[in-house]
């Protein structure tokens, strides 16, 4: 089975507004729907395209910590998927999806940086919230780690052993690049 998590965009003109009233009109858009974080503009390696994935259901937990995890199942170079349930309570685009959406705590952030994974994936806004937002994505793009933000249908990967294709579109510009995601469970 080959499940797309990519999140559809529907009734926009509320993020368009949004999008309006930042700095930088333009690279905002970049941050509308899936995208994955580049702050820094690095090079993300084309091999980075087909990764073991592994999720992990975090539903009901605000801040997931590293004993909220099984660790020692996460693997070099994976993309780990984090279900938090967000956005299946709200539809994506309204206050309360992005309003104390849950997060990854310090901790675990550097965990996964030190377990040299490729991607963290999030059914949710980000893996941090507010003002620490754009500082986690850094620490993890320094370290060759890509966060994608706003995935959805998590709960259908109920496999152990699956792949995850990522397609994104390089831009010398934004800072949110958009992006395809899909599971292939037929490994």
């Amino acid at each position: 089975m080959i499940i797309d998590l990519t999140m559809k965009v529907e009734n926009t003109n509320h993020l368009i507004q949004w999008a309006k009233s930042q700095d930088n009109k333009f690279i905002a858009m970049g941050h509308i729907g899936t995208h994955l974080d580049t702050y820094q503009k690095s090079n993300i390696p084309l091999q980075y395209f087909k990764s073991k994935g592994i999720v992990f259901d975090v539903r009901g937990i605000n801040e997931v910590k590293v004993n909220d995890i099984d660790l020692e199942q996460i693997e070099q170079e994976q993309f780990v998927l984090f279900r938090t349930g967000q956005s299946e309570k709200y539809s994506y685009g309204e206050k309360e999806y992005f309003d104390n959406h849950p997060q990854l705590s310090h901790e675990l952030i550097e965990k996964l940086i030190n377990k040299k994974i490729r991607f963290i994936g999030m059914d949710c806004a980000g893996i941090r919230q507010n003002s620490e937002h754009e500082k986690a994505d850094k620490l993890c793009e320094d370290s060759g780690i890509y966060v994608i933000e706003n995935l959805k249908d998590l709960g259908n990967v109920i496999c152990k052993d699956f792949v995850v294709y990522t397609m994104w579109l390089d831009d010398d510009q934004m800072t949110g690049l958009k992006c395809k995601v899909i599971a292939d469970l037929n490994v």
